[in-house]
């Protein structure tokens, strides 16, 4: 984690682009406040301005960090290092479950894609199962750790820099995923030009319009700061935008995706271990929060497999 402060806290290291909603074409309306830098209780990252789209519920930063030197600024790590609190084991099992979902939605094992691949535990799960499967990932370490692990075939590329036929893909999976990439309408316009008629995509986002997040930015105003807790441009994870389910459905709506499945869920504590009483009880706090965001769509995490029509 020191090394990401040290080398993400130079505001020079990003371009910084205007960036409108990519869902509804326009500049966003609600100013949230502040994330990172002088705006983090670490220090971590660089300091964003961080904006809402009141038509969809979209939230990001304007303008836009981008890496100076791309996405290895970022992801150009040991996968060991980036995926510390995810086991490996946990991760293979999560994976098998995916697959069998895929197929009892589509009826069939076809050619599956997995887009963030990382460490390639969901390509091995769907070849293990008979499914043919195509990983992309765009961090080298991670992409080479992908392709030992899971025997698939892993292209370091964007999506859209891929050359896939038309309607080649069964089944596409983003798990954790959306919320780090820069061009989130487009990667599924290309999701939606690749995939069958009938084939199955799958999503899996934070929810920033959880509980967790909206009493995290209430607690800072009552603290009298100008901070959010939505998203992490500059630092760990790196999510540059936040889906909500109104924002996430339309996304899927405008490219003609039908949503199946849906589940809002609240998941664990997202308030990493910090020192002293204050840090203690906020550790409790964000506990409480999430046993209580089980309740309607306040959960921290949203789950959807689509259809493409």
């Amino acid at each position: 984690m020191r090394r990401y402060k040290s080398l993400m806290s130079n505001s020079e290291t990003y371009n910084w682009i205007p960036q409108e909603c990519p869902i509804c074409e326009v500049p966003p309306t609600t100013l949230l406040g502040k994330r990172g830098g002088s705006a983090h209780r670490a220090g971590l990252g660089v300091e964003c301005i961080v904006w809402r789209c009141d038509q969809c519920g979209l939230i990001f930063p304007n303008p836009m960090p981008v890496p100076v030197n791309g996405l290895e600024q970022h992801y150009s790590v040991d996968p060991m290092e980036y995926f510390e609190h995810h086991h490996v084991d946990e991760k293979d099992t999560a994976g098998k479950g995916l697959v069998t979902q895929a197929e009892c939605l589509i009826g069939y094992k076809g050619r599956l894609l997995d887009i963030g691949a990382g460490r390639g535990e969901l390509l091995r799960a769907a070849r293990l199962a008979g499914w043919e499967a195509v990983g992309i990932e765009l961090s080298p370490t991670f992409a080479e750790y992908a392709a030992r692990h899971s025997g698939a075939e892993v292209l370091r590329k964007p999506l859209e820099d891929c050359g896939f036929a038309p309607r080649s893909f069964d089944a596409v999976l983003l798990s954790a995923v959306l919320e780090h990439l820069y061009n989130p309408n487009e990667v599924i316009s290309e999701i939606a030009r690749i995939i069958r008629p009938g084939g199955a995509l799958f999503l899996h986002v934070p929810n920033e319009a959880g509980l967790y997040f909206r009493l995290g930015n209430l607690y800072e105003g009552l603290r009298g700061r100008d901070w959010v807790v939505n998203l992490a441009p500059t630092f760990p994870p790196f999510h540059v935008f936040g889906f909500t389910p109104p924002a996430l459905r339309a996304l899927l709506s405008k490219h003609r995706f039908e949503v199946r499945n849906w589940s809002v869920y609240p998941g664990e504590s997202l308030v990493p271990p910090h020192g002293g009483l204050m840090g203690r009880l906020e550790q409790h706090a964000a506990r409480l929060v999430t046993a209580v965001s089980k309740i309607g769509e306040l959960g921290t995490y949203i789950e959807t497999w689509a259809i493409k029509v």
